[in-house]
């Protein structure tokens, strides 16, 4: 595997990074894989490392070349800063999609919380949309404006273009209510967009993969969160597959979405 980072924006501390696998070779029948674009949470504050590499490796050993865009935060977090960050990191994805093994029509994009935000905000009305977006705990409406007052709500401008969806949610978050995910698939499924929605019983804001690895001071088996929270990863990797297609040893399947 091959690991590099690329300074998008230095003045704001904008950084992709790369995580390549080999094709072809040992990889006969895979030319070009998908890829996976991954905007962490933060409250537009920070880009959590708990949402970062602990959620690139599951996707990696699904096949997929995979990249965490580390977008404008804090000071630099003004909209549309974000959403620009995006456009330029997924033009180069798509750009460098012969150098990199990636195939351009099977980019998806996931994000949490404030980065769901951003990645729903990537699925209604970016220039460079994604083939698909995975929103986890995401402020898909009014809620993130508490976060950053001049962002749009992605509720309010689902259109025929936007991409399928998978979206995941915990019943009890108490940071961002569970309303902003259950408004987004109602939005999609009146648009006709497919899309994939859990609602898990109960569990914390920011539970990233869902594991004791990411959820500082909670334990294997946590009554606190259902062990099934992290279902979500396999979930979406097989929702991505019924939208993508699978590798196959005459390159991708047919999708089934």
């Amino acid at each position: 595997m091959n690991i590099e980072t690329i300074v998008l924006n230095e003045e704001r501390r904008v950084t992709l990074t790369a995580y390549l696998q080999a094709v072809g070779g040992e990889f006969r029948g895979i030319v070009r894989r998908p890829a996976m674009l991954i905007l962490p949470g933060g409250g537009y504050r920070m880009c959590s490392a708990r949402e970062a590499d602990p959620v690139a490796a599951p996707y990696l050993a699904a096949g997929f070349q995979t990249f965490i865009l580390r977008y404008s935060v804090g000071e630099h977090a003004t909209w549309p800063n974000p959403l620009d960050d995006y456009e330029q990191a997924m033009t180069l994805i798509r750009g460098r999609a012969d150098e990199w093994g990636v195939d351009p029509d099977r980019v998806a994009v996931i994000g949490f919380s404030a980065g769901g935000h951003l990645a729903a905000a990537a699925a209604v009305m970016s220039i460079n949309r994604p083939n698909a977006a995975v929103l986890g705990y995401a402020l898909c409406g009014e809620g993130v404006r508490h976060y950053n007052p001049d962002a749009v709500a992605p509720v309010d401008r689902i259109d025929e273009r936007t991409c399928p969806c998978f979206l995941f949610h915990t019943a009890n978050d108490g940071t961002v209510s569970v309303k902003e995910t259950l408004d987004f698939a109602a939005g999609l499924a009146a648009g006709g967009i497919p899309f994939e929605c859990h609602v898990y019983s109960h569990g914390p804001h920011g539970f990233s993969v869902g594991d004791a690895t990411v959820l500082t001071g909670y334990r294997v088996n946590d009554p606190r969160i259902t062990e099934r929270a992290r279902d979500w990863v396999g979930d979406s990797i097989g929702f991505l597959r019924e939208v993508f297609g699978d590798f196959s040893a005459d390159g991708f399947t047919a999708p089934l979405l």
